[in-house]
């Protein structure tokens, strides 16, 4: 049984779960994670002639070990959240590395002349070798549940092919003609110098995605600066209304100064409608909210309970339900008819769990991408990482996010394992 991670189906999926244990998994993980890799681990042995079965033998060549490579690959997009381009550069780089251990397992039984055992110990040890370091270097290179996004279309199509031309012509060197230390040192080079390339992507992707991040940094903190001292602005225009209402009762006599005093108690009940959550650092977030969505005549009815939020840390709370109700806002905004400008906000615990549920009128469809509403906005590098963000900050806790829109309304629910079940 030693030697069973010794088979080239084990060894790719070994390096490619390198690769992915940091990412998010899908629903149901472990569901699909054991019966698949059962079937998949298990494969060869249950077909006769395993790679080289008569049906996938073409003249010289065969297609079992790159169906076993595809199939590998259809494993771990099944089981994590990734790309297609992710899963086709990880599984390229995995079958790279896969053949640099067998490669040098060979030269050192050739040159040392090993027998089998001893010869498949070798390549154990190869093989931990190279899982390390691969290790190593993706713990240096990601951040906690962090991953790199493949843009670079190119890079990707580069990686294919060169996994190909290194299989065919290993396989072609080995069936045709004599495998000598001489090419496989040369293989070992080659397939040294791919894998320096192609992991070269994860420094500059990480320093562009480092550098982005400050852009957004930067671009949420002004927005923040001008919700602020639109916040500011609100309450200067309501105290100036106020200061030139109350001199104005001084020269009003007393039924004016009644019908007045009723003015001056209507526009004040914004004030006094701030909600008591429970939880001071909601209570901020939605008096500053409830105050821009009064300027734009739009009424916020809330049911919240503030204690459900004190698993979270403040500047999540505040990157949450601020963004989730800025979106609304923004949508409520082009509502046309006043009496349907109104944004429905409840939280509560519901058994074990604490549901957050928002609501608000938007007339046209969106567009859903992922799970999640497109931008309208042109500056999609600088827009469309509010609700990305969000669902991150679910996750974060353990939670889920999903977003909806039927019959004008759009909906926005958050379900968190309540703290402490």
């Amino acid at each position: 049984m030693m030697w069973f991670i010794n088979y080239f189906h084990i060894q790719i999926l070994l390096i490619e779960l390198l690769f992915c244990y940091r990412m998010q998994r899908r629903a149901h993980f472990l569901v699909r994670f054991l019966p698949m890799t059962a079937v998949y681990c298990g494969l060869p042995f249950l077909v006769e002639g395993s790679f080289f079965n008569r049906h996938l033998v073409w003249g010289w060549f065969t297609f079992g070990f790159l169906i076993m490579f595809v199939l590998s690959g259809v494993l771990v997009f099944s089981c994590f959240r990734m790309n297609l381009r992710q899963t086709v550069f990880y599984c390229c780089v995995a079958h790279t590395l896969q053949h640099m251990v067998h490669c040098l397992y060979r030269i050192a039984e050739i040159v040392l002349m090993l027998n089998n055992t001893a010869a498949q110990a070798l390549q154990l040890v190869f093989m931990a070798l190279v899982c390390v370091i691969v290790w190593y270097t993706l713990r240096n290179r990601f951040r906690e549940s962090d991953t790199v996004e493949m843009r670079n279309g190119p890079l990707v199509a580069f990686a294919c092919v060169s996994t190909l031309f290194i299989y065919v012509i290993s396989y072609w060197t080995t069936s045709l003609e004599k495998e000598t230390v001489g090419v496989l040192v040369f293989d070992v080079t080659t397939c040294l110098l791919l894998v320096f390339i192609l992991l070269d992507v994860f420094r500059l992707r990480s320093a562009e995605k480092e550098q982005m991040l400050m852009q957004r940094m930067l671009r949420q903190e002004q927005e923040q600066h001008a919700l602020s001292r639109a916040t500011i602005d609100v309450i200067n225009r309501k105290c100036h209304d106020l200061r030139h209402q109350i001199a104005a009762l001084r020269n009003m006599n007393p039924q004016e100064q009644e019908k007045s005093i009723g003015e001056l108690e209507q526009a004040v009940l914004i004030y006094d409608s701030f909600p008591k959550s429970g939880n001071e650092n909601v209570d901020l977030v939605l008096a500053e909210k409830y105050l821009l969505a009064e300027e734009e005549h739009i009424t916020i009815r809330s049911v919240v309970d503030g204690s459900g939020f004190s698993f979270m840390r403040v500047e999540d709370l505040y990157s949450l339900l601020g963004n989730a109700l800025d979106n609304a806002i923004e949508a409520t905004r082009g509502e046309p008819k006043e009496t349907r400008r109104i944004i429905t906000l409840s939280a509560a615990r519901r058994g074990s769990m604490f549901s957050v549920h928002i609501e608000n009128p938007c007339a046209a469809r969106p567009l859903f991408a992922d799970g999640l509403p497109v931008t309208t906005k042109e500056d999609t590098d600088y827009h469309g990482y509010g609700m990305r963000s969000m669902r991150y900050l679910c996750e974060k806790y353990g939670g889920v996010m999903n977003a909806a829109w039927e019959a004008g309304i759009f909906s926005l629910d958050m379900l968190f394992p309540s703290a402490g079940e």
